[in-house]
């Protein structure tokens, strides 16, 4: 009986908010725009830029798509020859079509090869083996920059990086506009909002990095920022973001799949408009996948489903959330908030009956996950995998604040200590990643051993680079 109490307070509070809350009204649109543009500042004041190969079909994509009207990458690679055999090597490049700093993007990475493996070649055309949407919404930046006279080619990086920070302020945005719709309180939404913003991946990887992760988080938080107002349309709008999460990483179906559920049994006059947006990028991506990569099952991508054939999956799983290099919880330690309420509330009836449905897609993610082979996520820092939880974990938290939070001052105390520890590992990795780790002594990709490290991990690496980086600016400044 504790526990109901401020329950059903802060249930009668939220209805009354939800009743009184008109988003058009300007003095309510105040705290956004002040989110959204310091934010953006913040994401944008970091010139750590991370490029990876899984990133650089998006990185040269709008070039392809503002020149030559293509979603191919031909205009780099020299024509087969007479024989239907390709150059390889260096002379696989077309001269001139990539500045001599940029030709890494292109390059094979071995001599006997024609194109690098993060492309494909299919019916003539070089693709990319990724899906192609955050390269698509890399294009308006180029665009602008085209229309101001910027050199394109010698500043893809730059350029790039103004996406990623726009993709993850937005993340931000969309995110306070679904917990303002759950917390009792302004204050409270503002307060996790930032938790969300400096305390997740966000900031260490989305903001800095075009991986799929940045525009997915987006789509996922815009969709349940719509589908908690409840109104028609905008619950079928939700079905156009998560349809969209879908097409840019399409992992994402899982909790595609789970909301879907949930409109069908708790929304359903809204459930044919849903669908009916959801379908669009559905078949975009179908189309797009029959043309380019030569079957209508593709998905996007040319990976296929081989690498869920990982044999490891429980040390996967646990590893997922509690590895000291690439855990959920070691990373974000404020989602053990949201894991203890999750496990208090399974069974507990919720008066916000979208929570279940979290908890069960962001389960079956990480046991997805679990199954696929490099579950570390390559070279990266922290939690990349399962970044496109965050948005529903930051729901969930928000429904444990006033419940397991708020009344006890301890609880309240400790949440500080884990978020100060949060935003203290994710602003490290936005400003110091990567520290050598994934590549020293050995191959991470190969030796996933070293992932349960503490004393020489990404963290405790990166710390010290920025202690001796702090500590030789400080000599050199008594020295002058």
């Amino acid at each position: 009986m504790v526990l109901e109490q401020p329950v059903l307070t802060a249930q009668r509070a939220t209805v009354a908010r939800r009743q009184s809350v008109d988003l058009v009204w300007p003095r309510h649109l105040i705290i956004p725009c002040v989110l959204l543009v310091g934010l953006l500042g913040l994401y944008l004041s970091n010139q750590h830029f991370v490029e990876s190969t899984d990133t650089v079909g998006n990185e040269l994509l709008p070039l392809s798509v503002l020149r030559y009207g293509s979603l191919t990458f031909d205009q780099y690679y020299a024509r087969a020859n007479s024989d239907g055999s390709y150059p390889t090597g260096e002379a696989a490049i077309v001269q001139g079509s990539v500045p001599a700093d940029g030709a890494y993007r292109v390059l094979p990475e071995v001599p006997e090869k024609s194109f690098p493996w993060w492309f494909l070649r299919i019916n003539g055309h070089t693709v990319s083996l990724y899906p192609i949407l955050p390269g698509l919404l890399n294009t308006p930046v180029f665009l602008v920059a085209s229309w101001l006279g910027v050199d394109l080619d010698t500043n893809i990086a730059a350029l790039t990086r103004v996406t990623t920070a726009l993709l993850a302020a937005l993340s931000v945005l969309a995110t306070y506009l679904a917990l303002v719709q759950v917390c009792a309180k302004r204050g409270t939404a503002v307060y996790l909002t930032l938790a969300f913003a400096l305390g997740t991946a966000v900031w260490s990887a989305n903001s800095r990095s075009l991986y799929q992760h940045g525009a997915a988080t987006l789509f996922i938080a815009a969709g349940l920022a719509a589908l908690l107002t409840r109104r028609p349309h905008f619950v079928a709008l939700a079905g156009l973001c998560f349809g969209l999460a879908f097409a840019t990483r399409p992992t994402n179906a899982i909790i595609a799949a789970a909301i879907a559920l949930y409109v069908l049994r708790h929304e359903r006059r809204s459930l044919p408009g849903f669908i009916a947006l959801g379908a669009i990028p559905v078949i975009a991506l179908t189309w797009y996948s029959w043309v380019y990569l030569g079957t209508p099952f593709a998905l996007g991508q040319g990976q296929g489903l081989s690498g869920f054939s990982g044999t490891e999956w429980a040390v996967a799983f646990v590893g997922l959330l509690i590895s000291p290099n690439r855990g959920l919880l070691v990373f974000s330690p404020i989602f053990f908030f949201t894991l203890a309420y999750a496990v208090w509330s399974i069974r507990r009836r919720q008066e916000l009956r979208l929570l279940p449905y979290v908890v069960w897609s962001s389960l079956g993610l990480v046991a997805m996950y679990s199954l696929w082979m490099q579950w570390p996520g390559g070279h990266t820092y922290g939690y990349r995998f399962l970044i496109e939880l965050t948005p529903g974990l930051m729901l969930l938290l928000a429904a444990a604040w006033p419940t397991l939070i708020e009344p006890r001052p301890y609880l309240r105390a400790l949440f500080l200590v884990a978020l100060l520890a949060s935003m203290y590992i994710h602003g490290l990795g936005a400003e110091a990643s990567p520290c050598g780790f994934d590549d020293e002594p050995n191959e991470i990709d190969f030796h996933h051993e070293r992932l349960w490290d503490v004393a020489n991990g990404e963290i405790a690496r990166c710390t010290r680079s920025e202690v001796s980086a702090f500590e030789t600016k400080l000599a050199e400044t008594g020295a002058a």
